[in-house]
């Protein structure tokens, strides 16, 4: 036997409107910025380059280790 919700989906044109209202009341917290260009990787100074590297290298290894431990737990389960 199927159990229904007793609260009938959103119809496609309700999202939308519910979505543009909640986009009327989100607040631009960078109306006011003036972008800026990045600098080239090249024209950031030696040390600067050689501590994004190791900070983006250590990210990285350290979002793989996270993700392989979930990984393994989530098997863990299948039993």
């Amino acid at each position: 036997m199927t159990m229904r919700s007793p609260v009938a989906p959103a119809m496609p044109a309700e999202r939308r409107r519910i979505q543009q209202s909640d986009r009327s009341r989100q607040i631009d917290l960078f109306a006011d910025v003036t972008p800026i260009q990045m600098p080239a990787w090249r024209d950031l100074p030696e040390q600067a380059r050689g501590t994004l590297t190791v900070l983006m290298a250590r990210l990285i290894l350290e979002h793989a280790q996270i993700s392989s431990a979930a990984s393994r737990s989530e098997a863990g389960h299948d039993h």
